[in-house]
């Protein structure tokens, strides 16, 4: 070590520079090359267990509904006037003609009373009676609970499992209700051929724990014995209690990913085995491009430090260190360069550019500023006159009707509301401040429409703290009242609602009045399209102006999306992005 830095010391700063240079960079390479590698094989496995997951519960409940399906299906039979008036014959010709084709994965039925098969789908229906498993059923005089057998090997259906459903006749005679599923064909219908892979398998376990249905590598069928047997992993593994593991590989076996999930009905797992180098062998492509991009970074790093040391390192190092903190914002910084060589040419330039941009930021943002800061108040100011007029035409009628003590609590509001909107400060306000200026608004609604609207709030706590534009939730209340609510004979209600997801969140404005046609609609989309429209005529006003003012305060980052229907009602949705505005901070302005 000593000698490594004794001999340091003797080299001159080219080479230093050099070799720091190359070396940061090869490390730089190697270390994203691990890491993006690492990451990826992370992301993939954590994403596919979770579809594992996924897959093992929607074949479950799969499974769930063929057995309820069959349960119910036998249900019916049982009380199916045919079998009950022993019309055997057209029993049997509607469940081989119907019956099979609407009940998913159900091979055969029979009916089978003492040692006569009364009833059947099957073209070999005596030959039921040469399975040991049906004998067995049969001869239980005390079997009295419909139960599921098997699985088995069955001489009319194949490899299969019965659900035996015992019942006595309104005659008196008694027997059993035999219904065959075809495991392959529920096999496949669990796990689609298309959607098998090699690193992918899924394994059905009964409750003794012994393989129904499952594909090799880890389930094997015995042609001998007629039953499949685990030859995969170890089976003692399935005894403990756990949803989903990971088990190591050894010098012959790859590592697996478990994931297994349990049916009530006839206590059965599911199993879902997945490879885990069959898992990642989609990054070995990454892997292989990885070590390319090393190898000719190490050539470029080895051409850039030669480059950097031996003929601009010390002025260009120089002068990004000044671009860095040019583009950190600090436009005053000056480049002491006092060569007369291109770079120095290149320092002086780099001053007066930045002198320039200086001032052409402070004129832009000042001009920008202004601008927006007019556009916002002429937005706010044109809702005003709108709302004012609707109001107190509202007073007047009360006027003459004579109603002093409406009157006088309609006034009460408006003033409420004019105090609040006459405030030429453009400064956002909180949801909760809104609220309150709608709960006035609505006041005055009810005064003027008794008994014609309702209101409904559904507001997220967490929203309330959230910025808006002034009086912005107001014009669209009114919208809905005026053209969606009031038109209507019947009258409706109003629902304002607020929803706060991971990065962003929604206001819903919702009636269920008299809504738009389509061409209406699509009409108003397209002038919310448009920029500048709030000013083109008076239709519309409302919805307008709350689209300009919205894209002034968030700019892209906002989203409004309106849905309507004749004669069931129009909904507004509103999407922000998630962020707080410090209290007196115009939002609008950048």
């Amino acid at each position: 070590m000593s000698r490594a830095r004794a001999m340091l010391r003797k080299l001159r700063i080219t080479p230093k520079i050099f070799l720091l240079t190359f070396v940061c960079f090869e490390l730089l390479t190697l270390l994203m090359a691990f890491s993006f590698n690492r990451h990826s094989s992370e992301i993939l496995v954590k994403s596919q267990m979770g579809y594992a997951r996924q897959a093992v519960q929607k074949s479950n409940r799969y499974l769930d509904s063929n057995l309820q399906n069959i349960r119910t299906t036998m249900s019916s039979i049982v009380n199916d006037s045919r079998l009950q008036n022993g019309d055997y014959k057209q029993l049997e010709k509607w469940m081989s003609g119907s019956l099979l084709y609407l009940t998913p994965n159900l091979s055969n039925v029979h009916f089978i009373s003492g040692d006569e098969v009364l009833a059947s789908t099957s073209t070999h229906s005596w030959d039921v009676f040469s399975d040991p498993v049906i004998t067995r059923i049969l001869s239980d005089a005390t079997r009295a609970e419909p139960s599921w057998v098997g699985p088995y090997h069955s001489n009319v259906s194949g490899y299969t499992i019965t659900y035996v459903f015992p019942t006595t006749l309104t005659n008196g005679r008694s027997g059993f209700l035999l219904a065959d599923i075809s495991l392959d064909r529920l096999y496949y219908t669990l796990f689609p051929e298309e959607t098998q892979d090699v690193m992918e398998n899924l394994i059905i376990l009964d409750k003794s724990l012994h393989p129904v249905m499952g594909k090799a590598p880890y389930v094997r069928f015995d042609y001998v014995d007629k039953q499949y047997n685990l030859t995969g992993f170890d089976p003692s593994i399935l005894h403990s209690d756990w949803g989903q593991m990971e088990i190591a590989g050894s010098a012959d076996k790859d590592s697996i990913i478990v994931t297994r999930g349990y049916n009530t009905i006839v206590q059965w797992q599911l199993v879902m085995v997945m490879n885990k180098r069959e898992l990642l062998e989609p990054l070995k492509q990454s892997v292989a491009f990885t070590w390319q991009l090393t190898i000719i970074c190490f050539l470029l790093s080895l051409g850039l430090s030669l480059l950097l040391t031996v003929i601009i390192s010390g002025p260009i190092k120089k002068m990004t260190k000044f671009v860095q903190r040019v583009g950190e914002g600090e436009l005053d910084t000056y480049i002491a360069i006092k060569t007369e060589d291109e770079i120095g040419y290149l320092a002086v330039q780099f001053n007066l550019m930045t002198k320039k941009m200086a001032q052409l930021i402070v004129d832009l943002k000042h001009s920008e500023e202004q601008k927006k800061l007019s556009d916002f108040r002429a937005l706010h100011a044109q809702i005003k006159p709108h709302f004012l007029y609707n109001t107190l035409n509202t007073i007047s009628m009360l006027g003459r009707r004579g109603d002093m003590e409406k009157m006088d609590s309609l006034i009460s509001a408006l003033s409420n509301q004019l105090h609040y909107a006459l405030d030429n400060s453009p400064d956002p306000v909180k949801v909760r401040e809104e609220l309150i200026t709608i709960e006035n608004y609505l006041e005055l609604m009810k005064i003027r429409y008794p008994n014609k609207c309702e209101f409904q709030f559904d507001m997220d706590p967490l929203s309330l703290e959230y910025k808006l534009p002034k009086f912005i939730l107001q014009p669209l209340v009114e919208n809905a009242i005026f053209h969606g609510i009031v038109p209507k004979p019947t009258g409706g209600s109003v629902y304002i609602a607020t929803m706060v997801d991971h990065d962003y969140w929604e206001i819903l404005i919702e009636d269920n009045g008299i809504g738009m046609n389509a061409e209406t609609l699509h009409a108003l989309t397209e002038k919310l399209r448009r920029k500048g429209t709030v000013f083109e005529n008076a239709e519309h006003i409302g919805i307008l102006n709350v689209h300009e003012r919205f894209q002034l305060m968030f700019g892209d980052a906002y989203q409004l999306t309106i849905d309507s229907q004749p004669h069931i009602g129009t909904k507004v949705w509103i999407k922000l992005p998630k962020e707080r505005i410090d209290p007196g901070e115009a939002s609008f302005i950048d």
